[in-house]
């Protein structure tokens, strides 16, 4: 079965089912997935990603589709241990499974979640799964990074450093796997790079929408990066910033040394983030790596897929929640 763009929606509800089949085969007394359920896919970035990427590639979408639960199902375990470093309440409109049943419940299913992931990948081709391993491994490199440096202020080179482990890691297997089942060795090294940027612009972004974005629309609580002493990019670049640079600075100490409960200097960081241009110079950093794709995008052999994949890299970068 070849792909289209129409019917990329049919190819994501089979990820989601194959996904929920698997959740099914656990025994309820290890952990019953239907009594707490959780989000497994939200907006499915990383899921279309697989799909686009296979489609540009002349991948047969069955296949795409296997890669796309393997790498959602990769995702979902690093949230679910995100979100109990964090503490964090919501998580794609959800009660968090840490905020509804603990943080030891909600780690050990994080683990059990990976363990399906390896099982998807190595369902595909056993090939695929030391390269997975090793994503994992980056994956939670880029974690380790970001926690060592919770406030202190970090560089725009060690903000990028983090979110291409943190997340480029995970794009860059997607785009790995596409091409070892595609049978296109020879393209192994530009997809790594495809991926590996289309992470990072996708972290930027979500960088961004901590300071812009509404909960509502985000599904999770937002200045959680700022609240965490958390240095991305739009904060790094405002207070390296000449004008803005010793306000930022003074709402940074506000936050560190005022009440918890006090979020005054933190929405009032926020709203110099976003009014300074920050943000928007964060989003222009974004753009500059998808645009650089695509030459890369235009040598794969899918030309429709192509299409669609550069497409999909422009909504990216352009979203707001």
């Amino acid at each position: 079965m070849t792909g289209t763009v129409n019917n990329i929606e049919d190819s994501l509800r089979s990820v989601r089912e194959a996904i929920h089949t698997a959740l099914g085969e656990i025994d309820p007394g290890v952990f019953d997935f239907q009594r707490f359920p959780f989000s497994f896919m939200g907006k499915a970035a990383r899921a279309r990603f697989t799909i686009l990427t296979g489609d540009a590639l002349a991948l047969d979408r069955r296949t795409s589709v296997r890669l796309a639960a393997a790498t959602e199902l990769t995702h979902t375990a690093s949230l679910l241990h995100d979100d109990c470093l964090d503490l964090a309440r919501y998580r794609r409109g959800l009660p968090t499974l840490n905020e509804k049943l603990g943080v030891n419940a909600a780690i050990l299913v994080g683990d059990l979640v990976v363990s399906l992931a390896f099982e998807f990948a190595n369902g595909v081709s056993p090939d695929l799964v030391p390269e997975l391993i090793l994503a994992v491994r980056r994956m939670t490199e880029g974690a380790l990074l970001e926690e060592n440096a919770k406030g202190r202020k970090i560089s725009s080179e060690e903000a990028g450093r983090i979110v291409e482990l943190k997340t480029g890691t995970l794009f860059r297997w997607c785009a790995l796997a596409a091409a070892r089942m595609a049978g296109r060795p020879e393209l192994l090294e530009t997809c790594a790079r495809i991926g590996r940027e289309t992470g990072a612009a996708f972290q930027i972004i979500d960088d961004v929408i901590d300071f812009e974005g509404d909960a509502g629309a985000c599904g999770k609580e937002t200045l959680k990066d700022i609240k965490e002493g958390k240095f991305t990019l739009p904060l790094i670049l405002a207070l390296n910033d000449a004008g803005a640079g010793p306000e930022a600075g003074r709402l940074l100490s506000a936050m560190t040394s005022g009440p918890e409960a006090d979020l005054s200097p933190a929405l009032a960081l926020a709203a110099l983030v976003r009014t300074g241009g920050f943000c928007a110079a964060a989003r222009k950093t974004a753009a500059e790596k998808i645009k650089d794709l695509f030459p890369l995008i235009d040598t794969l052999p899918g030309k429709d897929g192509a299409a669609a994949l550069r497409e999909f890299l422009l909504i990216l970068g352009e979203r707001t929640a």
